[in-house]
């Protein structure tokens, strides 16, 4: 049985321990957080655990085997680092860092350490995104491929539009985004970013579009904004046809169970639907491949060497967005 301990209780934090908490083969064990509200929040929802206001003394704790990380972004590599040195396998939400330099730090202790780091990409256990991402690298779609996704709305505020702590939905949000297309595209090679500034009271970039190349020669175009309210884009095109999020004109068909849908429409506009169960919640896989590669049963499928290639589209866009210019990717 492996003992699991939450560090940052917050929203994430508080969702990642629900899961764990109902996953087999652990026992959620302890919660970490410097707000008092939050840490009465988590004893109250797990009466059986022990609360600390410190991720320090949450780490010193001998009979704890692993944490889960859901501070805020920017504070990810040192709490992270230092459950490393501690010897404790990690969880760590995304982004894995606010940086590729944090990142590279992350990695390094993973290795002195000899100890998993795995980043929280969700999307990677997620049934509905793997489902459409098989297709896209079956070839159905030809090649090359351009994904695009645009989206508004008024993001989640707080530390996630401070510049150093959150670093806005380019980062934030659209971190999903970066993390799949790597894993189903390849190597990133390069950027086109424009920002606009929308809310003058942030320090963050809060309205941003961006090209990604990637060596293979796929691109994906992604627009978010978390200062305005719009409507939500997201598909995905090739030369023999191309993928939309529900079921276009089609009625799906009764099947026992909750499913989600993409449709599928060829060159010659025939249309067919790409099913998956959405009764399987990607947390819970992610949360068994976690207990799986602790134990060495797995290979872990989202290791740190994987989510610094995310951070480094993100600090490339960012740092090219408010001049409205093009550059190359730095991994390492």
């Amino acid at each position: 049985m492996i003992r699991v301990g939450s560090i940052g209780l917050g929203g994430m934090g508080m969702h990642q321990a629900k899961t764990f908490n109902q996953v087999d083969g652990c026992r959620l064990v302890a919660g970490a957080d410097p707000s008092s509200d939050m840490r009465a929040r988590f004893a109250e929802t797990f009466p059986d655990t022990k609360v600390y206001d410190s991720p320090a003394s949450l780490l010193a704790q001998p009979d704890i085997d692993a944490v889960v990380i859901a501070v805020p972004t920017g504070l990810h590599q040192p709490v992270a680092s230092a459950a490393l040195a501690a010897r404790k396998p990690v969880l760590v939400e995304k982004p894995m860092a606010r940086t590729v330099d944090q990142c590279h730090r992350l990695i390094e202790d993973s290795e002195k350490y000899n100890t998993l780091l795995m980043v929280a990409h969700c999307r990677r256990f997620d049934p509905h995104w793997k489902a459409w991402g098989e297709y896209v690298t079956s070839g159905k779609l030809g090649t090359p491929i351009l994904w695009r996704h645009a989206m508004a709305g008024f993001g989640p505020g707080s530390w996630y539009m401070d510049h150093e702590l959150g670093g806005g939905p380019m980062i934030d949000g659209a971190v999903h985004n970066y993390d799949f297309a790597n894993w189903i595209f390849g190597e990133p090679e390069s950027v086109l970013s424009s920002a606009i500034k929308m809310d003058p009271d942030v320090s963050a970039v809060d309205t941003c579009s961006a090209v990604i190349r990637y060596k293979a020669g796929h691109q994906m175009l992604v627009s978010w904004s978390w200062a305005a309210r719009g409507n939500n884009l997201h598909d995905v095109i090739g030369p023999l046809g191309y993928i939309q999020f529900g079921t276009g004109n089609l009625t799906p068909p009764e099947e026992e169970g909750s499913h989600q849908y993409c449709c599928f429409t060829d060159r010659e506009g025939e249309q067919s639907l790409i099913t998956s169960d959405a009764g399987k919640d990607m947390y819970t896989y992610q949360a068994a491949h976690f207990l799986a590669c602790i134990r060495g049963e797995e290979t872990c499928l989202s290791p740190g060497t994987e989510a610094v290639k995310a951070i480094a589209v993100a600090d490339a866009i960012l740092q090219a967005g408010p001049e409205g210019r093009g550059g190359d990717l730095v991994i390492w």
